[in-house]
């Protein structure tokens, strides 16, 4: 292990993690500011870390930052907080609403919920010419989430819901950057409206989610009652906790709040990533024709594309899994739990690991011309296929929980825009898509929908 003794803000630590790693070697130890980290290189040292050493490493960066985010203490955050019995609790929860099985009721529910909203996606598409996607690819994947965790529906021209997905936005875009007083936290007085900015965004979603979504049903709800949802779920073991007296419930009505909010903030993350997507497919038109071709072979010229339809549509499929590779977006920082190893070299307790997904991602030597846009790298013998290399959601107890819903929803909403129309784009808009962060900025890209 190579000690680097520098500074660099985790924006584009990307970059900087493919030079380390062919310059100094697999696990490469860095001092940024006050804290210890290493970049962890190659898929065998990040499995590594992620899985066979997953118990070790399973603690999140103490930033100040993160803590301000969740009312002064990250542990409120699903994906923030340090393993613990109530994350357990919290995610062996939302298994059976983020992890529904084929052909069940919540699946088929939840395939409702996307025939709907892309029915009213399509269209709301083909009464404009030029279309800014963004605002409207987030309303539709809210109503999708608020429906689905919580049986709350909101008309689109809902100012309170427009304000709400705003909110949500600008909060997925700020845990998405990375500054210096993350490491130096002596900087942080610099951030001070930035944060009572933020503090105030993050406190009109709680209006909203209390006003508007759980209403009085924290009152009405009876924990003996087969819940509905995954709210009814939260209040009824919530309930079930203060049931017992415990002073050491494993959650409280806080932290329950914290779960919902993340869990329906969700839609952010699926909305940005989707219009991430058309942005490469507005200059693909080829990789469109062959959607498209899929498509209209399986299912016609009539019949809405399903999620139940995945593993018929695997050009389709594999359109989503291109996308996500060339976005290449970061694996959440772990922390050292207690002192380790990775490949051999001893990490420290305490030490945040940045894993280098990027390289995983646009390496020359697992990927054949990495830069393209070629679906057909996840298609082998006519079924999908994902390499154990590609890494996207992390792995081990603490992978991403949402990312069987982004490839869900994903999967219907591009299914059925492709179904109906051909993306083309618009005259002087750049379609320059960034990489390492699903987030982009409000202001994204206009597209023209031409029907088919």
């Amino acid at each position: 292990m190579v000690d680097c003794g520098i500074l660099f803000s985790h924006t584009n630590l990307h970059s900087v993690q493919g030079l380390q790693g062919k310059k100094f070697g697999n696990v490469v130890k860095l001092q940024l500011g006050t804290v210890k980290c290493v970049v962890v290189n190659e898929q065998k040292n990040i499995r590594e870390a992620l899985v066979t050493r997953g118990h070790h490493f399973d603690s999140r960066p103490n930033f100040e930052r993160y803590q301000r985010l969740f009312s002064g203490n990250k542990e409120n955050s699903l994906a923030f907080c340090d393993w613990s019995n109530t994350q357990k609790v919290r995610r062996d929860m939302l298994k059976a609403y983020t992890f529904p099985r084929a052909f069940t009721h919540k699946y088929i529910s939840l395939d409702n919920l996307i025939l709907r909203e892309t029915q009213d996606l399509v269209k709301e598409l083909g009464e404009n010419e030029i279309v800014e996607l963004k605002p409207i690819l987030l309303k539709k994947c809210a109503n999708i989430f608020l429906n689905h965790f919580c049986s709350e529906n909101f008309d689109s021209n809902n100012e309170k819901f427009t304000k709400m997905i705003e909110n949500f936005d600008e909060v997925f875009y700020e845990v998405n950057q990375g500054y210096a007083a993350d490491f130096l936290p002596f900087l942080m007085p610099l951030h001070k409206k930035n944060l009572e900015r933020m503090a105030a965004v993050t406190h009109e979603i709680r209006e909203f989610i209390q006003e508007e979504v759980i209403k009085n049903k924290l009152q009405t709800y009876s924990p003996e009652t087969e819940p509905s949802d995954y709210l009814e779920s939260l209040i009824g073991h919530v309930k079930m906790e203060n049931m017992k007296n415990d002073e050491e419930s494993s959650m409280n009505w806080e932290m329950a709040m914290f779960a919902l909010e993340d869990i329906i903030g969700g839609h952010s993350a699926v909305g940005n990533f989707l219009t991430k997507l058309f942005g490469f497919l507005v200059c693909e038109p080829e990789v469109q024709r062959k959607i498209q071709s899929e498509i209209d072979s399986v299912l016609g010229s009539e019949r809405l594309v399903s999620i139940c339809d995945r593993n018929l549509l695997v050009y389709t499929e594999a359109v989503i899994y291109e996308a996500i590779r060339l976005i290449a977006s970061p694996i959440v920082p772990r922390v050292a739990n207690q002192s380790s190893s990775i490949d051999g070299y001893k990490i420290d307790k305490g030490t945040v690991l940045f894993f280098n997904n990027y390289d995983l991602s646009m390496s020359k030597d697992l990927w054949e011309s990495p830069e393209k846009f070629m679906p057909e790298r996840f298609i082998k013998n006519g079924k999908l296929f994902k390499p154990e290399y590609f890494l996207p959601f992390g792995g081990g107890r603490r992978s991403c929980m949402g990312y069987k819903l982004v490839q869900l929803v994903s999967f219907g909403i591009l299914g059925t825009v492709m179904q109906n129309f051909n993306l083309k784009p618009v005259e002087n808009e750049i379609y320059k898509v960034p990489v390492g962060s699903l987030a982009l900025k409000k202001d994204s890209y206009k597209f023209k929908f031409e029907k088919r």
